[in-house]
């Protein structure tokens, strides 16, 4: 493959990212998680159960997914862009101390 296929491989990729997107999360360093129902889920920190964003192309909205388990009310929304919900994800997290480490799509 010459160099020049190589860079417009990449950046075809770069722009056509995953509809399906992993949220890792990790707690926040000496605090203990909150949760207004006892503590999150373990399995979310040690990668048993993800949190996934997903795209629906059909209603071109992103919606929230865990692999096991319910999702928080607050989750059970649709989100018009990824950064929208990644921001909402992030921000409800922060306050149970819990940070989005990685996005993996």
């Amino acid at each position: 493959m010459e160099i020049e296929e190589y860079k417009l491989d990449s950046e075809r990729l770069r722009k056509n990212k995953n509809s399906d997107r992993i949220l890792v999360l990790q707690r926040m360093d000496g605090k203990n998680t909150l949760s207004t129902k006892g503590v999150p889920d373990n399995r979310l920190f040690t990668g048993e159960n993800k949190l996934h964003a997903i795209f629906d192309p059909e209603e071109s909205m992103w919606y929230l997914k865990f692999d096991a388990g319910l999702l928080p009310e607050q989750f059970k929304q649709w989100f018009t862009t990824f950064d929208k919900l990644l921001t909402f994800v992030k921000m409800y997290y922060e306050k149970r101390n819990v940070l989005v480490k990685e996005v993996i799509d």
